[in-house]
């Protein structure tokens, strides 16, 4: 009889912790629940953040409403995203929570290096994008090439820039076939034939016959065809040739 005694107070204060706990749990899966409720914590607020030279920022809040719903906690802040990213210019968007009723839209546009073709732009890491006719810059380098290779056009842009720096010439327009064939063209009007093959070589050759002294003629010059073995041909603007026998 007197064990039976001494475990009751231990089997009661037991119970007693047991009920406690219990009731702790049900508190925090209602609070979480009331929470998570739509009208408990709505989203009231939505302001943009980045440099945005070329989006409406009222057209962006306007873009991701339909997906501002819900509660502050749990609204499908993936959705947003992909809706703000939808938009021509906007290369990237962050979306963060600001408690306790703003969602914060940091914004990255793209950065175009160069127009594509008739209607697009490409971007810095080359990706093709296709904005409103009336939202492309001006000054642009036209490049022209069959779809799927805007990536490589833009490196060898870059890649014949460099090159060219030194010597004055300033890229306008860069082109590539089907045939997978090179054409550039600078300002002045003078255009470059490089053709398939040795792309690079025959860069550096020319390079080194403009550097040698056909600088000297640049503006009567209408095009230079480089896909020759060892030499080059020289198209003159009309009336324009040089008064001289030889070579260059």
């Amino acid at each position: 009889m007197t064990e039976a005694k001494a475990s009751q107070p231990r089997d009661w204060k037991q119970s007693l912790k047991q009920a406690v706990a219990i009731v702790v749990v049900m508190m925090i899966i209602g609070s979480g629940a009331y929470l998570y409720e739509a009208n408990t914590l709505p989203v009231k607020h939505v302001t943009v953040e980045g440099d945005i030279r070329h989006v409406d920022r009222d057209e962006l809040v306007q873009a991701v409403s339909p997906y501002v719903r819900g509660s502050f906690l749990d609204v499908d802040v993936a959705s947003i995203r992909a809706a703000g990213e939808a938009l021509p210019w906007i290369k990237q968007i962050q979306v963060r929570r600001i408690w306790p009723d703003t969602l914060h839209l940091v914004v990255e546009e793209h950065k175009a290096v160069a127009r594509w073709n008739e209607d697009g732009l490409v971007n810095s890491l080359g990706g093709v994008f296709r904005p409103a006719l009336n939202t492309i810059p001006t000054g642009l380098v036209q490049m022209n090439g069959p779809e799927g290779t805007s990536e490589l056009m833009a490196r060898r842009l870059v890649d014949i820039q460099k090159e060219l720096k030194t010597l004055g010439l300033r890229v306008t327009a860069i082109s590539m076939d089907k045939r997978r064939a090179w054409q550039v063209d600078f300002n002045e009007g003078l255009h470059l034939k490089l053709g398939r093959a040795e792309g690079d070589a025959r860069l550096q050759r020319f390079i080194d016959v403009y550097r040698s002294g056909l600088s000297s003629f640049r503006e009567q010059i209408k095009e230079i065809d480089m896909r020759y073995t060892n030499g080059l041909a020289v198209v003159w603007k009309d009336g324009q040739q040089p008064d001289f026998n030889g070579t260059v």
